[in-house]
């Protein structure tokens, strides 16, 4: 994913950069900073505007690449707004008719206030993920004081298990980490 978001930011930076220097160039034109003569040119040659004059069809090709380009910049739009959260998900039937619905919000609130009432925790966030599979992402903020091995263990053996339990999930545990922006390590339990 982050390859994906360096490639889009990438883009959308030459793409802003090539338009901004239009912009600028058009602007020096039109306010004679290559000459007053250049200024009051037409913007396309005599050439070019006779031909366009002689041939309607160029105004349908215009109109069909300006058509094109505004739906790639939709679908580029659309694309930027889908995330890979999960909104709810849908717990494997019990003994009894019917379907439960547990909604991703509930639980990730459940877990981060869970993950709180651990010693050593200043503070703790949930996110839940994923398509195919969920992830249950776990930022925790420690304090300067705390046990990050013995913070890790209360998390791994009693926060996880219960967030796994509530979503009927009780396959094996998987533990991940990686490094915050600060100097402690938050743990991110994985439930997959």
């Amino acid at each position: 994913m982050r390859k994906v978001d360096a490639a889009n930011r990438t883009g959308v930076l030459v793409v802003g950069l090539l338009l901004t220097a239009a912009g600028v160039l058009g602007l020096v034109l039109g306010y004679g900073g290559f000459g007053p003569e250049q200024a009051g040119r037409p913007v396309l040659p005599v050439a070019w505007r006779e031909r366009v004059a002689l041939d309607p069809w160029w105004w349908w090709v215009l109109a069909g690449v300006a058509l094109l380009v505004a739906l790639v910049g939709l679908w580029w739009l659309l694309a930027q707004l889908r995330t890979d959260r999960v909104g709810r998900l849908e717990l494997p039937p019990g003994g009894r008719d019917g379907r439960t619905v547990l909604h991703a919000g509930a639980l990730c609130d459940a877990v981060a206030a869970d993950a709180r009432t651990v010693a050593g925790v200043d503070g703790a966030s949930a996110r839940l993920a994923g398509e195919r599979r969920h992830r249950l992402q776990l930022s925790v903020d420690l304090t300067d004081r705390a046990d990050v091995a013995e913070v890790w263990r209360d998390l791994a053996d009693q926060t996880v298990p219960r967030a796994r339990r509530a979503a009927g999930d009780p396959g094996p545990r998987r533990w991940g980490s990686r490094p915050a922006s600060r100097s402690t390590t938050p743990p991110t339990p994985s439930a997959s």
